[in-house]
């Protein structure tokens, strides 16, 4: 680092002679500068470029470091004056762009203006045109309303005439009523006696056509049943025919038994023998046993079978014995 840097700083309390000077030029040159002139930053830049040459002429020591600073900021606003010189093109350009642009936005915005006056005059048109729909509705619709009236008012108009008319028509029965003829009481007497007649002459040759006659549903119904039937007796026949087999059967194996039976002794001894040699055989108890179940069964199921019959059977008979008491 510098060793201006490095050492502490201190306030003097008393101004050197140069400084005055130096601050006395300075305030008279800036004095004499007006802030309203074109160039007033180029001629104040210039003061203060005045200035720092005395400073640098007072301090031989330090003139040649000072000069080389004083050059490098001269170099510097030399190339920014430049830059602002070639930039001073671009920025006539983009002072001309920016009022195209500002035209351009103010025509945009006179469209737009226009537009949205074209717009509201379309909407208040609309509006004025959904107004006459809207009444155009309602007048449809008041006039859908009066022509139901009217039809209404019609079909009561009517009604009332046919009211009207059908009072007077029971006047004049009532009327006729009150005062009958005799000669169309006769008559009318006449035909309801030759109309009895014939009825009953009727009925009487129905009765004697038809007294062993039985409708034709109630025929079929009896003749399901008594299908229904004879198939239950068949079954119950065959049921019997197997019972009695196998009662044959279990009577022949029963007679076996009781042949093959032994006394205790001889029947241990053959019991010895036989299972030495082979297994022995099933007992005939439990056979015994089954045979009676299913002769149990068997008997128990034709009796239930034979009880449905004679119930069926009765059944029959007391429907045709109704049939025919409510055909006299």
């Amino acid at each position: 680092q510098p060793q201006c840097l490095s050492q502490p700083s201190f306030v003097t309390l008393i101004k050197p002679q140069l400084l005055v000077q130096l601050e006395a030029f300075l305030n008279k040159e800036l004095l004499n500068i007006s802030p309203s002139e074109p160039k007033y930053q180029e001629l104040k830049l210039q003061v203060y470029r005045n200035v720092f040459g005395c400073f640098i002429q007072a301090f031989k020591t330090y003139q040649p470091l000072l000069s080389a600073i004083k050059k490098e900021y001269d170099n510097m606003l030399v190339l920014q004056q430049d830059q602002i010189r070639d930039l001073e093109p671009l920025r006539s350009h983009l002072r001309l762009l920016t009022e195209e642009c500002d035209r351009k936005i103010q025509a945009r915005w006179g469209e737009e203006q226009a537009e949205i006056r074209a717009l509201k005059s379309e909407k208040q048109q609309l509006q004025k045109d959904i107004e006459v729909m809207r009444e155009k509705e309602k007048v449809d619709h008041l006039q859908a309303e009066l022509s139901s009236q009217y039809l209404q008012y019609r079909e009561e108009r009517d009604a009332r005439k046919l009211l009207i008319w059908q009072l007077n028509d029971l006047t004049r029965v009532s009327e006729k009523k009150q005062h009958p003829d005799r000669v169309e009481l006769k008559l009318a007497l006449k035909v309801c006696r030759e109309d009895l007649t014939k009825t009953q002459e009727e009925l009487s040759r129905m009765k004697a056509d038809y007294w062993d006659v039985v409708p034709r549903r109630n025929w079929d119904k009896l003749e399901r049943e008594h299908k229904d039937s004879l198939l239950q007796n068949s079954f119950a026949l065959t049921l019997q025919s197997d019972f009695d087999q196998l009662k044959t059967e279990f009577d022949v194996l029963l007679e076996l038994h009781n042949r093959n039976r032994k006394p205790p002794k001889t029947m241990q001894c053959h019991n010895e023998i036989s299972q030495k040699h082979t297994k022995s055989p099933p007992s005939m108890i439990f056979y015994f046993y089954f045979y009676i179940y299913i002769y149990i069964y068997i008997y128990i199921y034709i009796y239930i079978y034979i009880y449905i019959y004679i119930y069926m059977c009765l059944s029959v008979v007391i429907c045709l014995f109704w049939r025919l008491f409510c055909i006299f």
